[in-house]
C-alpha cells in the first residue's frame, strides 16, 4: 500500500468518526462506541429477571461529572409489560412501552419504560438481584407483584431535579428505584445518605449506593473492573 492510500484510508477512518449536531451546530470526534457490546447485551437478555436493579454508566458524559461515584444511572427491570396493567394519563402514551423485556427508569423527560436492549446502550452495566441468603422467608416472586404495580404507577411522573426523597411526586432515577423497593432495601445495606449532587446537599441515593455485598451481582460488563466493584462495596459497607 502506497503512502497516498494510507493517508486516504486514515482520513476516511477519521472522517467516519465525526458526529454532526445541527442544533446547536458543532462537530464531535468520537472514535469509540458503547463499551457494552452486542454479545454482552445477549447475555443480559438471557440472565435478567423481573425485579433486578440495573446500574449503568458512561464515559465522557458531562452529567457524570456532577454525580458522585463511578456509575451515573439506575433503573428497574420489569420483565413483560402489558397495557392492561396500567392506566396511562392522556398525553403520556409515549412514556409506556409494551414488550417482553422492559426496563423502567427516570430521565429528564420523566419516568418511562423501554426495551432492555435500549437501556443496555451504555459503557458500564451491572445487574443486581435480591436473594434467599438475605431474605430466606420471603417469596420473592410474589413480592415482585407489588413492586411491579408501584413501578407502573410512576409512569409519566416528572424528573426530580431537586433529588427530594421525601416527596415521590417527582422522581430521579435512584429515587424511582428506591420508591419501588424501599421495603427491603435496608436489608441490603441501601440507605439514604447525606450527599451533595449539583450543589444540592440532602439525604439521597446515588447509583453507586445500590452496589453492596448483600446483593447478588448476576452480571457486570467487561468494562467494569472487579476491583472497582469491590472498592464501591467496601465503601458502602464502611459508610453504613
Amino acid at each position: 500500500m502506497n503512502i497516498f492510500s494510507r493517508i486516504r484510508n486514515r482520513f476516511l477512518t477519521f472522517f467516519g468518526d465525526i458526529k454532526v449536531f445541527k442544533y446547536p451546530f458543532f462537530l464531535l470526534y468520537d472514535p469509540g462506541s458503547y463499551k457494552v457490546k452486542g454479545s454482552e447485551v445477549r447475555k443480559t437478555i438471557d440472565l435478567i429477571e423481573p425485579g433486578d436493579i440495573l446500574i449503568r454508566g458512561y464515559s465522557n458524559y458531562l452529567d457524570g461529572a456532577f454525580i458522585p461515584g463511578f456509575f451515573s444511572h439506575a433503573g428497574l427491570f420489569l420483565g413483560e409489560t402489558k397495557k392492561s396493567d396500567v392506566q396511562i394519563s392522556p398525553g403520556y402514551e409515549s412514556f409506556f412501552y409494551e414488550g417482553k423485556q422492559v426496563a423502567i427508569h427516570a430521565m429528564a423527560k420523566g419516568v418511562f419504560t423501554e426495551d432492555i436492549i435500549s437501556f443496555c446502550k451504555c459503557d458500564y452495566l451491572v445487574i443486581l438481584r435480591r436473594n434467599k441468603r438475605i431474605e430466606p422467608d420471603v417469596d420473592l416472586t410474589t413480592d415482585f407483584i407489588s413492586i411491579y404495580a408501584k413501578a407502573l404507577q410512576n409512569i409519566g411522573k416528572p424528573y426530580d431535579f431537586k433529588f427530594d426523597f421525601s416527596d415521590y411526586g417527582n422522581l430521579s432515577c435512584t429515587e424511582m428505584v428506591y420508591a419501588c423497593n424501599e421495603h427491603f432495601l435496608p436489608l441490603y445495606n441501601v440507605r439514604l445518605k447525606k450527599r451533595s449532587v449539583m450543589l444540592i446537599k440532602k439525604e439521597m441515593l446515588v447509583p453507586d449506593d445500590f452496589i453492596t455485598q448483600e446483593f447478588d451481582i448476576v452480571f457486570s460488563s467487561q468494562s467494569v473492573k472487579q476491583s472497582k466493584l469491590e472498592a464501591i462495596m467496601d465503601f458502602n459497607r464502611t459508610s453504613a
